[in-house]
């Protein structure tokens, strides 16, 4: 009987919840109703177009919903791309007088930073002024900021300008007090994910290749920030190296910011550009608002360059929004390839890679689009590391940033053992009954056998193999022995992957769509371009969540996850996650870089 209520007050909680959530929905899509007829946001005359990027995808929407906090009629936020298009428009636009930028951090990585600040200057030589303004700036912030005509931080402020560094967590100590560790099997020196596993500092290797990217980016940093101050690179670098920018007004007399000035020091500020009396109201919209009203998603047809976007992890089988599973992206591959309007594809890829399985089965479905006769040319972003590279290495022409980071090219696999936590730290005892050699071989309950630790030696280096093999049989100029001495996990930038002939050109998704379009014989005045996949709106992510065939709420604990730790924490996390999981051979980038 005590069962019979335990099921049925199951299965009433249950029920409850399904209506709540069930309600939920309604009553949003219900207002969305009721309000789908209201305008799109007005563009006043004499506007200024606020900037403040909390997220940044590559592509428009593609994050996963945070909990129940979405804009029901949204489209979610908005990618690089689009708001690189937005600032383009608005350079052109009668009614926008100017830029204001009012964030105290940014999002998005180093090279998405650099397309919008890109983005501003171009907007400033049209006449048209920026400002930015925040109490305090994070150094991606002020990175950004730097491009702006005037720079103003608050009063008792800092600008947090002091060089890239790579924070690296180191696990072992740790571990070895719990009585957990890691059977670990990896290929190429370089390959130094599993250092936090296995070591307690950074290894010689690995502090030689994280020195060079590094000292590559910043050399880019300090230079863009030199020119837009009028300084010179060496100034910049002594800045980071002085902490100029937590001096006040030295930070302002070396010419770092331009005033430390109060919000209504800056709104009198923007005033005066925009020719208003002291009581005149500002008018702004957000660089949000300003696409909705003036711009599209790009759709393609006719003639189109489809430009696939693969961001994030790559994991085994369906992917949330903001991470690439093989499934949901082999199946964006098939439709491109058998959709008569798609001359070519841009493969747009922002991923320091994951999963070593997925990263084949997402490869060979390129390779079979290949076989349709259209162009597939690859454009990197942020990133393009291990499993990243591998999904492009079979690419007609692969264009990198000089920013991105790309490379690591190697495999590792990680297998954890408790069999000490299990027995002398907290008494419980395993034992077996088999009836093969290997039947209970890979348990984390007994340590691993020399035959089988040979079956897991073999897997990781046939995964390797497979990999150079890859590389090479995309690489028309480089054999395999070359693709192996560049090879072993090593991390390049993408400007140095281009003297070693990792990628073919330095440029952008532009540089890449008229690539395309030309081996397509496309005339690019004739292209229409297409975005994929097809984002689905905030309700739709919500319905799919909690009533769909893969529901309860994965995306919905992990936005609470992130909610908790933060975004940089949560990246830690994340990696820390995907990394461990049991007979998982990974392509991974090999540490999560903060700029």
């Amino acid at each position: 009987m005590s069962n019979f209520f335990k099921i049925l007050f199951g299965s009433c909680l249950g029920t409850l919840l399904a209506l709540g959530v069930l309600g939920f929905i309604g009553f949003s899509a219900v207002a969305g109703l009721a309000s789908s007829g209201d305008d799109k946001p007005d563009v006043e005359t004499n506007s200024i177009l606020k900037l403040d990027l909390t997220k940044l995808p590559e592509l428009t929407g593609n994050l996963p919903v945070d909990g129940f906090e979405f804009d029901l009629e949204g489209i979610g936020p908005l990618g690089v791309h689009d708001v690189v298009r937005a600032i383009e428009n608005a350079k052109n636009d009668d009614d926008i007088k100017g830029i204001y930028l009012n964030s105290m951090s940014q999002v998005g990585g180093f090279t998405k930073l650099r397309l919008i600040r890109e983005a501003l200057v171009d907007f400033r030589e049209n006449g048209k002024f920026v400002v930015s303004y925040a109490p305090v700036y994070d150094q991606n912030a002020y990175y950004l900021a730097s491009a702006a005509d005037e720079v103003y931080v608050g009063p008792l402020g800092v600008v947090d300008f002091r060089g890239l560094g790579a924070d690296i967590p180191f696990y072992k100590n740790m571990l070895d007090k719990v009585g957990v560790r890691f059977e670990i099997f990896y290929a190429g020196n370089f390959k130094s994910a599993t250092e936090p596993f296995r070591l307690t500092e950074i290894s010689d290797s690995n502090r030689l290749q994280t020195r060079e990217y590094l000292t590559g980016l910043w050399n880019m940093m300090a230079e863009d920030v030199a020119i837009s101050r009028n300084l010179t690179p060496a100034t910049v670098r002594g800045f980071a190296n002085n902490l100029t920018g937590w001096k006040d007004q030295a930070a302002v007399d070396a010419g770092l910011i331009d005033g430390v000035y109060r919000r209504n020091e800056v709104d009198t500020r923007l005033r005066t550009l925009l020719g208003l009396e002291s009581d005149d109201k500002i008018k702004g919209l957000s660089v949000d608002d300003y696409f909705s009203a003036r711009l599209k998603l790009l759709r393609g047809g006719g003639d189109e360059v489809a430009v696939l976007f693969a961001e994030g992890s790559i994991v085994d089988g369906k992917a949330d929004p903001g991470s690439i599973g093989d499934k949901n992206l082999v199946k964006e591959i098939d439709k491109l390839a058998e959709d008569d309007d798609v001359k070519a594809v841009v493969l747009r890829v922002n991923s320091g890679g994951g999963s070593a399985s997925s990263s084949e089965n997402i490869w060979y479905a390129f390779e079979k689009f290949k076989d349709t006769g259209k162009p597939l040319v690859v454009s990197m972003g942020t990133y393009a590391a291990s499993g990243g590279y591998y999904i492009a290495a079979g690419a007609d022409s692969i264009f990198a940033e000089p920013s991105t980071i790309t490379g690591s090219i190697g495999v590792f696999m990680l297998f954890p053992m408790v069999d000490e936590l299990m027995n002398e730290k907290i008494g419980i005892n395993f034992d077996t009954v088999n009836t093969a050699r290997y039947a209970n071989a890979f348990s984390p309950f007994r340590p691993l056998s020399e035959g089988a630790k040979d079956v897991l030696k073999d897997r990781t280096a046939m995964i390797y193999e497979t990999f150079l093999d890859r590389v090479a049989d995309g690489r028309a100029n480089l054999t395999k022995e070359q693709v192996r001495i560049l090879a072993g996990g090593r991390v390049y930038t993408g400007q140095r992957a281009l003297e070693i002939g990792l990628v073919d050109r330095l440029g952008g998704l532009d540089d890449a769509i008229a690539s395309a379009a030309g081996l397509a014989g496309i005339d690019l005045d004739d292209v229409s371009v297409g975005q994929y996949p097809k984002m689905k709106t905030p309700l739709e992510q919500i319905i799919e969540t909690y009533l769909g065939e893969d529901a309860m709420p994965t995306m919905a604990g992990a936005s609470i996850v992130r909610e908790q730790l933060g975004e940089d924490n949560y990246r830690h996390f994340e990696l820390l996650r995907e990394m461990t999981k049991v007979n998982k051979a990974q392509c991974r980038l090999p540490v999560v870089i903060n700029f």
